[in-house]
């Protein structure tokens, strides 16, 4: 569902899209996405690895290898490792920040399914934890859903409810 997902927005954002046959190395895709953005000179990058649990060792280490992939082809990738955390996940979206961190140095955060209420608590906890800048918020499913952090107007939103 995820990769039917991930066509469907590219075609909205008419954005090229590289997808592995089913169970391939993640990480030799990433090779073959990188080889083919050299030839279309492309400008950005997104690497989806949606889908992993950080409780699951196996799917963590695909994600450490991804990284080291990464780091062999150029040593100053990845410019940006931005986690995607949903709000509903309430204290255990510290855990997923932390653990993620372990194998990729994350750089920023996307919280999603933000209600303004419960998941701003969240919010707060990770940043004020991690030190990590949030980037977005995501209140919903379309492209206009998705807006840039900003810390005074999340602090009113907070405030006010």
């Amino acid at each position: 569902a995820a990769s039917e997902q991930l066509e469907e927005w590219s075609k909205k954002i008419n954005a090229d899209i590289l997808k592995g046959e089913e169970g391939s190395d993640p990480a030799s895709i990433v090779f073959k996405s990188l080889d083919e953005s050299k030839l279309k000179e492309s400008k950005v990058i997104i690497i989806d690895t949606a889908g992993r649990l950080h409780t699951r060792n196996d799917l963590m280490d695909q994600l450490g290898k991804i990284n080291r992939v990464l780091k062999k082809i150029d040593e100053n990738f990845p410019h940006e490792t931005i986690i995607t955390i949903d709000a509903t996940t309430g204290q255990n979206a510290l855990k997923q920040v932390e653990e993620f961190d372990k194998y990729v140095k994350i750089s920023g955060i996307i919280l999603t399914k933000y209600d303004t209420s419960a998941s701003g608590g969240t919010l707060i906890s990770i940043a004020e934890k991690t030190k990590l800048p949030i980037v977005a918020i995501g209140t919903g499913e379309t492209v206009n859903d998705l807006d840039h952090f900003d810390s005074k107007r999340f602090s009113k939103d907070i405030l006010e409810k």
